[in-house]
């Protein structure tokens, strides 16, 4: 619980956490061994695997595999999940540790808007780490706080509605795109989920969907002008790209993915090798008036990386295991509806993916890493391949 708990806070203590969890785990491996068995027994983690090594086998073709490993060395934190795999069954233990890390988080977040302190080069509200992450994990947290308070007695879900109101103002705060059409796709998509799912959860996920619906919109009017002015860009900004009428962000953005399918196009089935993305900005003939594309090193989407860096063999292996994955993790809903908040955290993290490179970061890809084990802890013994 404490290394999850570090890891929202900042990129240090996110890394001392691992190192904790990792410790702690080591001299229990023997006694952990059947646990294990029954993980590397589950369709979506063997595509997983899959996955990671026809990566590191595309290190052969690599124009520059030295930068390769570099950017790759990130998922050693997908560790977490064989860590948490034998955890599983505690759910509200793990799902605590995360409410409990990003109420810090907020908190931190508070001081900054209120005092300026401690203060952050990525501005006010941004948190200890990036905007981006903080965003990422506020928009998870409020996925649990939600179940939590349609699934308590009126008198705790009263209690319940202040820190998850604290939730929906960290994520305004950071003001984040991709977390912000995470958690609107979430509210949607795992409402109807647990609707569809679960017997007498229907009143609840209407519930649901209402409360966070009102939350982000409370969050949204009493975070001030200077915040609405900037969720209010983030909006425009988003809107501009699915119109065509980007703003500079949005067209770096496009260009970035431009370059990488005109890269891709070059080795569609194997792909240019991780690590290939200077080498393609190296050559490209795209260009952007806000940035010069030979300096790109990555790409600001993970499945567009994917597909351009192993090939449509790398992107195939990865669909593979989530669909695997959402696959087990919808038949944990059926069995638990509180796990909806695991699924529905886990729809924000692959919808925000679409937005940057996770396979580079491992703040992002321990969110993910540990939300895996708390959405199917329902799956205790069932093997899934």
């Amino acid at each position: 619980m404490l290394g999850i708990g570090m890891q929202p806070i900042s990129t240090a203590t996110g890394n001392i956490g691992f190192g904790i969890a990792v410790a702690l785990t080591v001299p229990r491996a023997i006694a952990l061994l059947p646990e294990w068995r029954t993980l590397l027994r589950q369709g979506w983690m063997l595509c997983l695997l899959a996955w990671l090594a026809w990566s590191w086998i595309s290190l052969l073709w690599s124009p520059d595999a030295a930068f390769g490993v570099a950017q790759f060395r990130a998922t050693r934190v997908l560790l977490w999940i064989p860590l948490l795999w034998p955890l599983r069954a505690r759910w509200s233990h793990l799902a605590a540790a995360i409410l409990i890390g990003t109420t810090i988080m907020a908190l931190i977040q508070v001081s900054q808007m209120t005092i300026g302190r401690p203060q952050s080069h990525f501005g006010l509200g941004a948190g200890l780490t990036t905007p981006t992450q903080t965003g990422l994990w506020s928009a998870v947290a409020l996925s649990f706080w939600l179940i939590l308070v349609v699934s308590s007695s009126l008198a705790r879900a009263s209690m319940l509605l202040v820190p998850t109101m604290i939730g929906g103002l960290s994520l305004v705060w950071s003001a984040t795109r991709a977390s912000i059409i995470g958690l609107m796709i979430e509210l949607l998509l795992a409402n109807l989920v647990l609707a569809l799912t679960s017997r007498g959860w229907v009143r609840r996920a209407g519930i649901r969907l209402l409360i966070g619906g009102v939350i982000l919109g409370g969050a949204w009017l009493l975070a001030g002008s200077t915040l609405q002015r900037k969720l209010e860009t983030a909006i425009s900004e988003t809107r501009g790209v699915m119109a065509g009428n980007t703003s500079a962000t949005g067209e770096q953005r496009l260009a970035m993915w431009k370059m990488a399918f005109a890269g891709w196009k070059r080795a569609p089935i194997a792909g240019v090798g991780m690590g290939g993305i200077p080498s393609i900005a190296a050559t490209t003939a795209v260009t952007n008036p806000q940035l010069d594309m030979r300096t790109v090193t990555m790409i600001h989407s993970t499945y567009i990386q994917i597909l351009t860096e192993t090939g449509l063999i790398g992107l195939g292996l990865f669909a593979a295991f989530m669909t695997l994955l959402f696959r087990d993790v919808l038949r944990s809903v059926w069995e638990r509806p509180m796990l909806v908040a695991s699924f529905g955290a886990l729809v924000v993290w692959f919808v925000a993916a679409a937005f940057d490179g996770y396979q580079q970061s491992g703040g992002f890809l321990t969110v993910g890493a540990i939300l895996i084990p708390l959405a199917l802890s329902a799956t205790t013994e069932r093997p899934t391949a």
